[in-house]
């Protein structure tokens, strides 16, 4: 076998060494999510640390060695997915041999190999019309309402896989509830700015300094935490519904 067709082949069985092709340097947490094969993962990650990018890589991977496959990326707003897929489409412009492509626009990537890389808004009525997805991306995914996940998930085929990539957004929504359940087999990943070499000391101290307790503890160490808006905090509210709580009497 050639060191052509050989390295040719590494690539198309593992993303990682595709991205590396591309002159990427992954790190650790990017190398296991590029290689993972479960069917359902969740990132929960900081800002700045390199998502959108790894995500990317592996949207353009399955497109190129999945024919005839859709990879669907949803955010809340077009705008968001449509910079994704901007992503995507800079890494395949840096390819040294381009497949060809049937399509190309602000929303969609359609490969001469039957293959689509399409871009969607986060709302209920504009995702319907997709099935046998092989690949999707739900970036932003705490600020993407429960009604648009439940209309995505069954466009995913048996053979498909979810990655589901957010910063926390308060202790609300499907999200954080796939969080809170210990086993509900979604695959977990957790990258705090700690986790990230995009992140070093001196930077960390310059943003807890000047961004709020809040802020931080959600954006930047991945916790979830009641919003500054919640007039009572969560714990009260699940509190108030618990078993045996006597509603009150209106006189």
């Amino acid at each position: 076998m050639s060191a052509g067709l050989a390295s040719s082949m590494a690539a198309a069985l593992d993303p990682t060494v595709f991205a590396r092709g591309l002159g990427f340097d992954p790190e650790p947490w990017q190398e296991r999510l590029l290689r993972s094969t479960e069917s359902r993962a969740l990132v929960l990650c900081s800002r700045q640390v390199g998502k959108t990018t790894t995500t990317a890589y592996r949207a353009l991977h399955t497109a190129l060695y999945c024919p005839g496959r859709d990879v669907l990326v949803i955010s809340p707003t077009q705008r968001q997915s449509d910079e994704l897929l901007h992503r995507v489409a800079s890494l395949y412009r840096g390819m040294r041999e381009m497949p060809r492509l049937k399509r190309s626009n602000a929303s969609e990537m359609g490969l001469a190999n039957g293959s689509r890389i399409v871009s969607l808004p986060g709302s209920e009525g504009g995702i319907r019309g997709f099935a046998g997805v092989r690949l999707l991306i739900v970036d932003e995914a705490s600020r993407v309402d429960d009604d648009v996940f439940a209309s995505a998930l069954p466009m995913v085929a048996s053979d498909g896989q979810v990655i589901a990539l957010s910063t926390p957004w308060g202790r609300r929504g499907w999200f954080f509830e796939l969080h809170e359940e210990t086993a509900n087999g979604w695959e977990r990943h957790k990258v705090t700015v700690f986790e990230s070499r995009q992140w070093p000391e001196r930077r960390i101290a310059e943003a807890k300094a000047a961004l709020g307790s809040f802020v931080f503890a959600s954006d930047y160490l991945c916790e979830f935490g009641d919003t500054d808006s919640q007039m009572f905090s969560t714990e009260s509210v699940r509190a108030a519904f618990a078993p045996g709580v006597q509603p009150l009497e209106v006189i």
